[in-house]
């Protein structure tokens, strides 16, 4: 019995839904993969098979494109990585297009599985998700911003260095949250970058995204920005060869660079073709007396701390309360203290305290005085306070579940 209705499967012939059931209800393990993989099965039987037992049948149902997207979202909490590895390598391809708003149910369905599996937590999975989007210019914005925000490297640096989804703004704020280590050496590898972010790069104090910065033909980069660079040098040596290197060099920033630079690095200047001359003729010059600056290139970089970074964004003006949801998002709770005690007047001292008080109340006012939005408060309790569930205060409509009068006292009194 069950071998004719397996061989009028294999034909592409029709079977009615109880034959289909047959099958894949089988004891045989490898019929109900051939089911599980067939491009006409029926979506019903997808369906069922989706919560097979074999690992290998839940991962062909979530490989094979005729899988209704009911089935999908139901396979995107699988026990199981490989599983979900199989899911986002076909989602993400069907991704490009969609939009929260969209009103076709299975296209939404869609979407949603996509979201759930770039949060997942094998690296794997969000990788591969990162991987298939990564140059699509109508991947869903909010998943390209979430995976840009990765901790793990290999999640974010794809997007990062190819999203065309990524605005100057989702870029400066993601160089600004402190990434994960490598993350703004992949936005310096970018094909275009406005001269804003490239100013932020600078900024930023990561001097392997400088040098990857440095080493990007593709951009240009204004000669103020080189020279101030090309200052930094003078302390932070591992700028100097790709200063040398720059595919465009401006006269001036190769003068100064004359000054302080190792003598296999004079060679590679003195051999640019892009020097006239004079110039080349001036830089010798220079070299004569170079080795007065010994001690200035003997000098240590200093590294900013997070408040310190944080004051300075404030004082730029680019430092935003949306900061302190994505540094919380992203684990780095010191920047988050940081942030608020800056936007919210307050020393660190004291938002580490309100921070420690298990008080749902005080991080509600604190929020309120930082100037963050209603309904960051819940994210603010939990992640930073440690607030259990059924004790996080919500918005109410809206707006602060407190009186401005209460968070006022609330704030005089942890800040005394």
């Amino acid at each position: 019995m069950l071998k004719g209705l397996l061989d009028k499967f294999r034909t592409g012939k029709t079977l009615d839904y109880e034959e289909a059931k047959q099958l894949a209800s089988s004891d045989d393990v490898s019929v109900r993969q051939e089911v599980a993989e067939h491009p006409n099965a029926q979506p019903e039987i997808l369906y069922f098979l989706a919560t097979d037992k074999v690992v290998t049948v839940r991962a062909a149902i979530a490989k094979n494109d005729a899988t209704p997207r009911q089935a999908d979202a139901l396979l995107t909490k699988d026990d199981d990585e490989a599983v979900r590895s199989e899911l986002a390598a076909k989602i993400s391809k069907l991704a490009p297009g969609l939009t929260n708003n969209e009103v076709d149910k299975i296209r939404k369905l869609t979407y949603e599985a996509l979201e759930t599996l770039a949060r997942d937590q094998a690296t794997k999975v969000r990788r591969i998700v990162a991987e298939t989007l990564q140059e699509m210019a109508d991947a869903p914005p909010e998943v390209i911003r979430h995976l840009a925000e990765d901790a793990e490297l290999v999640v974010c640096a794809p997007v990062l260095e190819n999203s065309p989804v990524l605005t100057e703004r989702d870029l400066i704020q993601i160089i600004n949250l402190n990434p994960a280590e490598g993350a703004i050496s992949a936005i310096s590898k970018r094909s275009t970058l406005s001269d804003e972010v490239m100013e932020q790069i600078f900024a930023s104090n990561d001097t392997a995204a400088v040098a990857e910065l440095l080493g990007n033909g593709s951009v240009s980069i204004k000669e103020d920005l080189l020279e101030r660079i090309c200052d930094k040098s003078r302390t932070v040596k591992s700028l100097q060869s790709p200063l040398v290197h720059r595919p465009t060099l401006p006269k001036g920033v190769a003068l100064r660079l004359a000054d302080f630079v190792a003598d296999h690095l004079i060679k590679a200047l003195l051999s640019r073709k892009d020097l006239d001359p004079e110039t080349a003729a001036a830089v010798r010059e220079e070299v004569s007396w170079r080795l007065d600056l010994a001690a200035e290139e003997e000098a240590a970089e200093t590294e900013e701390t997070p408040y310190a970074k944080a004051k300075r964004l404030y004082d730029e003006g680019n430092l935003e309360p949306a900061m302190v949801d994505s540094a919380l998002k992203a684990g780095q709770k010191e920047y988050a203290i940081a942030a608020f005690a800056v936007l919210a007047e307050l020393s660190p001292a004291v938002v580490e305290k309100i921070a420690a008080s298990d008080n749902a109340k005080a991080l509600v006012s604190l929020s309120w005085q930082a100037g963050l939005e209603p309904e960051s408060i819940t994210l603010v309790q939990k992640r930073l306070g440690g607030i259990k569930p059924n004790k996080v205060l919500n918005p109410a409509n809206g707006q602060y579940p407190l009186g401005e009068d209460e968070m006022v006292w609330l704030m005089e009194f942890f800040g005394n």
